[in-house]
């Protein structure tokens, strides 16, 4: 084979290797081994080739792909054990194996040798420098490799590792929705349920407050009913208020839009809040950027949701605690970023994916649909939410709204 022959061999079967791998479709990849495999052999004018993936279940290579070898000798046993996971060298280097018979890592050499086979190739396949398999190219003779084959078969065992970590991150990114997507159905189906209940219990329940209220006033205050009313009172009132966050949580009310500055909301959500802050004896710091611009949001949701999360800062640090609320313009990005940060004794990392779940809940009077509203309205306003915890520390509330409607450049309040 010329040279000429030899390069167009090679950039031909690196094309179509390269061309299915980068595909935009969806690429089967038990197909894409076995062409691999297959143009591995062509390339190097080889006897055949195996592929091999380590499977953590077993600890062994096990071949996914294989082509030019007979199938009942691959079919022995596992090409290698558990020992030879940690692949020689550093640098996972290319393995060339010109003793069959004395090579660690040839198992049946006599049944290989039967079959022709003097000579044996071992290309290792790297993700995140970790091997996780390799392609094993067999030769009827011994033979010096040049440049070219070597570039050529790396350049092919690259190709290969990026299908199969591509198809991993496709099947963990399908598993993801998948589970999302039940999720997000199971929330549907709970906010309805959520609405019908609510409407169902909403009036009895204003029927018990009713009478125990009038029963109430009625009663002798040196009677023994009075304490007993006044709880039914109470417990019927937290049951309202229950409710009435399931029909906040179910009804996802769609945003009424005005022209506002984000500042002014933050100014009344603390006003509303300062006899709390006194009464727990909590610092507080306002941090707001003067050049923030109007835009259009629906300053009573924003509101409720600040409020909402001021009240969580408060419970977090009890008293005597620090909360500090911060606001920043980012008009490159075209958004205003809001940080409501404590100093309380934060919030377990396992706790943290939960915190948004309906009725999860910290607080041994919370209904839980607090932060699943507020995360809600967040998302109807195109913003997003982060949460950044650390027990014994405190916990940071990052919400990032999008400038959205016709900015007033002029229009700017402190």
């Amino acid at each position: 084979m010329t040279e000429l022959i030899k390069f167009k061999t090679f950039y031909r079967a690196f094309r179509e290797v390269s061309k299915v791998v980068h595909s935009t479709s969806k690429i089967d990849l038990n197909e894409v081994l076995k062409l691999i495999v297959s143009k591995t052999t062509i390339g190097l004018n080889a006897k055949g080739a195996a592929l091999c993936i380590h499977y953590k279940d077993s600890g062994y290579f096990h071949i996914r792909a294989s082509y030019g070898i007979d199938e009942k000798y691959l079919a022995l046993e596992p090409l290698t054990g558990k020992r030879f996971i940690a692949w020689p060298g550093k640098t996972h280097e290319i393995q060339i194996i010109t003793d069959i018979f004395n090579a660690h890592r040839v198992k049946n050499p006599q049944e290989a040798w039967d079959l022709g086979i003097r000579m044996m190739v071992d290309v290792p396949l790297v993700i995140d420098d970790i091997v996780f398999g390799f392609i094993r190219t067999y030769f009827s003779k011994k033979k010096r490799f040049s440049d070219d084959e070597l570039d050529f078969i790396n350049a092919v065992a690259e190709q290969c590792a990026c299908a199969i970590n591509h198809n991993d991150r496709i099947k963990s990114q399908t598993l993801r929705y998948n589970k999302l997507a039940t999720k997000i159905d199971r929330l549907s189906s709970l906010g309805r349920m959520a609405a019908g209940i609510a409407h169902e219990i909403n009036n009895p329940l204003t029927g018990i407050l009713l009478y125990s209220s009038n029963l109430f006033k009625k009663a002798s205050k040196d009677g023994p009913f009075k304490e007993g009313l006044e709880i039914i009172m109470e417990e019927t009132q937290r049951c309202k208020t229950t409710i009435q966050g399931l029909l906040d949580f179910s009804r996802e009310k769609k945003p009424e839009k005005v022209d506002v500055n984000i500042n002014t909301v933050i100014e009344k959500s603390f006003t509303l809040m300062e006899n709390e802050f006194h009464l727990k004896r909590i610092q507080t710091k306002k941090d707001l950027d003067p050049a923030i611009v109007n835009f259009q949001l629906d300053d009573n949701q924003i509101e409720q949701v600040l409020i909402n999360l001021l009240l969580n800062a408060i419970h977090a640090v009890n008293e005597k605690g620090i909360i500090n609320i911060r606001s920043r313009m980012d008009m490159e990005k075209k958004s205003v970023l809001i940080e409501i940060q404590d100093n309380g004794y934060g919030i377990p990392k396992d706790k943290l994916k939960k915190i948004f779940e309906p009725f999860y809940t910290t607080k041994s009077h919370g209904t839980g649909l607090g932060l699943s509203v507020s995360y809600g309205i967040i998302k109807n306003h195109q913003g997003t939410v982060k949460i950044l915890s650390e027990l014994g520390k405190g916990t940071l509330i990052a919400i990032n709204l999008p400038i959205m409607g016709k900015a007033n450049e002029n229009s700017r309040k402190g």
